[in-house]
């Protein structure tokens, strides 16, 4: 599919890439310059995970039927390192661009999160776009284990700030998680640097409080508003609670993975109880870039593609979907790019040591 105006972006040096991506000062006025104008031209591109869509990214299978594409654009506000703590139309501004540049280049996978404090611009994107409802799939998060509830409040907010409430009434959220398996200090809520949240702006939810949660999100399933459910960031113990008491499957969990952090237990107890298992920083997290890895490094040249591209490669090649984040539109067209290559067994088996011991999340 391609769109009549290509969403404006500024030049971009080419630099090694960060797992936290760079944008250009510039960034904010062409993000707004950018926003009503993306009209469809020719033929539409398909429903998602449809054979034509699958020609352009890759799509996973999960438990409850659904298929979903195996690369996310993310739109966390710590992906903008330009945009100061805070800042939150600087982060709106960035998340709007790349989500546009996204559906532009042929993306279809929307990864949000009411906590990103981004949902309304992303909203915004899609409402603009010009695509049909049919042809994106959108994931977003409630803020913890916050009980029954505040879960159903926490979906009709998403997909009101998503815009999916419109002239044929109310639409759809493809994939809804629990952020986390706790909650927010209500303080913390509105400035992380108040005095109460220095050491932890979260409370450790019990196991009540997380199947209370879980039987809201059926609920959701239910009633039709939610296509699949599933959760992020818990370790072992927390999903075989929320199990106890599930009826309907849990589709998905997003977690911290990549070839510096990659939990094999949780991977192999995911795949044991039909969990797709999603990666967030895939590219490097609290121990930095795995960019310039040796491995790495041998396998991008040995392919002729760029180090990111190979570093997410292995993680869709281990089974494991991945979100990307960036406002770059250089990175952008390299991250939607994974499908012409195909690592080698001795280069997986290189990456996946760069982590060394096993780290085991119970």
């Amino acid at each position: 599919k391609k769109l009549k105006t290509r969403p404006q972006r500024p030049s971009t040096p080419s630099a090694a890439r960060r797992p936290r991506r760079q944008a250009s000062a510039t960034m904010a006025p062409l993000a707004r310059a950018a926003a009503p104008l993306l009209l469809l031209a020719g033929g539409a591109l398909g429903r998602v995970c449809d054979e034509v869509s699958e020609k352009k990214v890759a799509c996973f299978d999960l438990k409850s039927g659904s298929r979903i594409p195996q690369v996310a654009m993310g739109t966390w506000s710590g992906s903008y390192s330009d945009c100061r703590s805070g800042d939150y139309t600087c982060a709106e501004q960035h998340a709007r661009f790349a989500v546009d540049n996204w559906l532009h280049i042929g993306g279809t996978h929307i990864d949000g999160a009411n906590d990103y404090r981004t949902q309304v611009a992303v909203g915004e994107a899609l409402r603009t776009s010009g695509i049909p409802r049919e042809e994106v799939f959108i994931t977003t998060k409630c803020p913890g284990a916050i009980g029954y509830e505040a879960t159903i409040e926490c979906a009709d907010d998403n997909l009101q700030m998503l815009r999916q409430f419109g002239s044929k009434g109310v639409q759809y959220i493809d994939l809804l998680l629990v952020h986390f398996p706790s909650t927010i200090k209500p303080a913390c809520r509105f400035n992380r640097e108040a005095p109460e949240c220095k050491d932890t702006p979260i409370l450790p939810a019990g196991k009540q409080a997380l199947q209370d949660t879980w039987r809201a999100m059926e609920e959701l399933k239910t009633i039709g508003v939610v296509k699949a459910i599933g959760l992020s960031d818990y370790n072992i113990t927390n999903l075989q609670d929320t199990l106890e008491v599930a009826t309907q499957p849990i589709d998905l969990h997003q977690v911290a993975w990549n070839p510096s952090v990659h939990d094999e237990a949780m991977l192999d107890f995911c795949k044991k109880n039909g969990i797709q298992l999603q990666a967030w920083s895939p590219l490097g997290g609290s121990k930095g870039s795995v960019l310039r890895e040796p491995a790495i490094a041998k396998a991008a040249k040995a392919h002729g593609v760029s180090a990111a591209q190979v570093t997410l490669r292995w993680s869709l090649q281990r089974g494991v979907a991945v979100v990307v984040g960036t406002a770059n539109g250089d990175h952008t067209k390299g991250d939607i790019e994974l499908f012409g290559f195909e690592l080698s067994d001795d280069e997986m088996k290189e990456i996946s040591a760069i982590q060394g011991p096993t780290v085991v999340h119970i």
